[in-house]
Formats: structure tokens, sequence, C-alpha cells
């Protein structure tokens, strides 16, 4: 009987991902630190209750993002992938270290009440202090009444703003392509950018003839774009570089012209620097500036040879 040899995915071990979670607890001890310094040195000021438009926790999420960028980033030197399991043990963190930054306001209180004082205990320091939320008037020395039991709505959105703010890096990394034989996070690079449509043109109010025209032409170019992808697709199936190669050095000096129409291709290579296998995929991206739409175009994988060959 034959044993099959072992598979280098499955069977390779995976990696520790203790390193990524002293990070994470690291920045999010700084971001807090930080919240907790500004607060003292300023009577008026709350970075974590900045809202925007009255519920958006706009300070809440950029001090999460700030706590949670240690989780990102200890992926990306680790290798570790960011697991659905890993993202939920992420935002359990999240939370603890939001309770633990007001246990630490609960003991900043019992050091200035001094050891005669009586000790109110956590939850009540917490529910006082969440009822006592109340917001800024149009002057400094204007403030409304507290919300009282409503202050719990806010102190959700205060925690639901610190929670996915501090998912934003994590949640970025995990869409970006790894390689699982390696555990490591693969290199992108754009490889060139295919035309799919004509320059713009203006034209007359009435001019609809001359409009119509352009659309034809329009539907032309975006189809002799699609068309050559699909010769990219086929020529790396056949690891034919040279078909590939031939296109990108083509198309490669015109890529300023190119970026400036209305839809065009952009094909990009995935590479693994451990054992250089890659991916090579497209998306076709519609528009300029903020108002950009991508729609991804599907890919391919590519051989070992094939990738190091790509120009």
């Amino acid at each position: 009987m034959e044993i099959a040899p072992p598979d280098p995915v499955t069977d390779l071990e995976s990696k520790n991902p203790i390193l990524l979670l002293l990070l994470g607890l690291v920045t999010s001890a700084l971001a807090l630190a930080t919240v907790w310094g500004i607060n003292l040195a300023s009577d008026d000021f709350n970075l974590m209750g900045l809202y925007m438009l009255w519920i958006i926790p706009v300070g809440a999420l950029l001090v999460g993002v700030a706590a949670g960028s240690g989780y990102g980033l200890g992926s990306w030197w680790t290798g570790v992938r960011i697991s659905r399991n890993l993202l939920l043990l992420v935002l359990l963190l999240q939370i603890a270290a939001y309770f633990a930054a007001q246990y630490i306001d609960y003991l900043h209180l019992l050091s200035q009440i001094g050891p005669e004082g009586e000790d109110p205990g956590f939850l009540t320091f917490f529910d006082w202090s969440t009822r006592q939320i109340q917001f800024k008037g149009e002057s400094d020395s204007d403030y409304g009444d507290p919300l009282g039991a409503w202050g719990y709505a806010f102190r959700a959105l205060e925690l639901g703003g610190f929670v996915l703010g501090g998912l934003v890096v994590p949640l970025a990394l995990k869409a970006k392509p790894y390689c699982e034989q390696c555990q490591v996070y693969m290199r992108t690079r754009d490889l060139v950018v295919l035309p799919a449509s004509t320059p713009t043109r203006k034209f007359k109010r009435k001019d609809t003839d001359a409009l119509e025209a352009w659309q034809a032409e329009n539907e032309v170019a975006h189809q002799a774009g699609m068309d050559l992808l699909e010769r990219i697709w086929q020529a790396a199936g056949n690891r034919q570089t040279g078909v590939i190669n031939d296109i990108v050095s083509e198309h490669k000096p015109h890529a300023k012209e190119t970026g400036k129409l209305s839809v065009r291709i952009v094909l990009s290579v995935s590479t693994c620097p451990g054992c250089a296998k890659g991916r090579m995929f497209a998306a076709s991206l519609t528009g300029h500036g903020n108002d950009i739409h991508r729609q991804e175009l599907g890919g391919v994988d590519l051989s070992d040879d094939l990738t190091r060959q790509l120009s």
C-alpha cells in the first residue's frame, strides 16, 4: 500500500499568535494611556467623547484604530493570519481594554478620595459616571444637564466605536493575499494597466449622434480590453511568459494616459516571498478620485517559474 506524502498546508504547524496579541495589547495600552493623559491635562476635553452629528463616536473610533493597530502589525510581522477565531479574540480583548480603562479611572478616583474616604465600588462608579455624561453647549462653559439613564446609550456608542475601530486594521489585513504553505502574507504589485474605454470627450447637448458614436466606441474598447485579459489568462494557463511580457511591455509605457480613462483594467500579481508561488488577478476600475468603482475580474494561480519570469 502506497502512503501519500504529507500535505504541506494541512500538516504545517500553525504559528503562535502570542506575539501578535502582545503587540495589540501594547498599542491598546498606549492609546488608552494617551487618552487618560489628555483627560487629566484638560478639564473640558474628552477625546473618547468626540461625536459627529451626535451619534457617530469619532473620537472612540480613532482611539480604537490606534489601539488595534498592533494586532495588524503583529499579524504582518509574524505571518500569523487573522482568522475568524483570532478576530473574535481581538474583539473580546478590545472590550476588555475599554473596561480596563474605566477601572483605571475608578482607581484614580480612589486615590483622590484618600484612605479615609468611602469606596463606592467599581460598578457604582461606572453607573454614576455613565449617568453624569453631559454635552458641551455653544460656549466652553455651557454644559447641558447630565443624561441620566440615556448616558448608557452613548456609553454603548463609545464602546462600539472603540471596538469597531480596533478591528479596522486586522480586517484590512485579513483581505490581503496569504500563502498558507509558508504562512506569510504575499507581496502584491500592479503589473500593468490595460485600456477598457476611449478618452472622455465633450459634446454639445443636442449632438446625440456624436454621443451615440462615442458610446459605441467605448463598447468596442471595453470588449477589446476584456479580450486582451482573456489572452493573458490563457497564456498564464499555458505558461507562456513571453506572451504576457509582450502585452505588458506594449501597454506599460502608456500607463499615465491609460490611467486617465474612465474605465481601465488593473492587472496585479501577488507573490509569496518564501516559496515564490504567485497569483495573478485583475480588476476593472471605473471613475476617478473619491468616486472609483472596483469590480473584480477573477484571477489565476501561477507556477513558480512563471512568477519569476514576469516583467
